[in-house]
């Protein structure tokens, strides 16, 4: 899809909402995400460049949960439709990669300088915490968010562990639980409504062992999840 088709699918929605001069065009935004300018007569979008291959039927279903959401309409979400398309496997299995290539100051390996990622997630599958996900990406972040133990994308389901982690001095249980936090995150999944989904997640946290000491342990070196 080009920018001037993108623009004539945001126009037909537009024009709906009381809108007469739209403009969108396509942008090469690391992570999936849109922008929006906008007047009460105009508006103008950013949109994932990770969307170009969409149906038309999926962009015409975001513009217009967008422009309820311009119009106020605050309890809008993404419909199935788009939700489905996102998170099918040929949406990560061909988009992973370019979200990889983006992602700056990432390893391109799970293998760090003194530990390797997919051992700590091995524990984590034996130990029944997590399923083996063979779309799943682990890698090192460096120079990451300084205390964060990482960070993860639900959508494009990579892991980017802080490389403060990548030493022997680190317990086992301390890495592991460090890496759980994120694969848990990417592992429930992307919904119209993941903004809603605290205390579902703390309770996935908490079937860790000894999570409370862990997580001591993790303040006394600075960082937290």
């Amino acid at each position: 899809m080009d920018n001037k088709t993108l623009t004539a699918l945001f126009r037909a929605v537009g024009s709906r909402y009381g809108y007469d001069d739209i403009t969108a065009e396509f942008a090469a935004f690391r992570d999936f995400k849109i922008r929006w300018s906008r007047t009460y007569r105009w508006a103008s979008f950013e949109v994932s460049d990770y969307l170009s291959d969409a149906p038309d039927e999926v962009i015409t279903s975001l513009a217009d949960t967008l422009f309820a959401k311009i119009k106020g309409e605050r309890d809008t979400e993404y419909s199935d439709e788009v939700c489905g398309w996102l998170t099918s496997d040929d949406f990560v299995r061909s988009k992973q990669p370019m979200f990889i290539r983006r992602y700056r100051g990432l390893s391109r390996s799970s293998q760090g300088d003194e530990r390797d990622l997919m051992e700590s997630y091995d524990r984590l599958v034996s130990a029944g915490l997590v399923e083996r996900d063979p779309d799943l990406f682990l890698g090192w972040a460096v120079k990451s968010k300084p205390g964060t133990v990482g960070k993860s994308s639900i959508l494009m389901k990579v892991v980017a562990m802080s490389d403060v982690l990548d030493s022997i001095d680190v317990p086992d249980d301390l890495m592991d639980y460090s890496l759980y936090s994120q694969v848990a995150h990417v592992g429930m999944g992307f919904t119209a409504h993941g903004n809603r989904r605290g205390k579902e997640y703390d309770e996935i946290l908490s079937r860790f062992p000894d999570r409370s000491r862990i997580e001591a342990d993790l303040r006394r070196m600075g960082m937290h999840i």
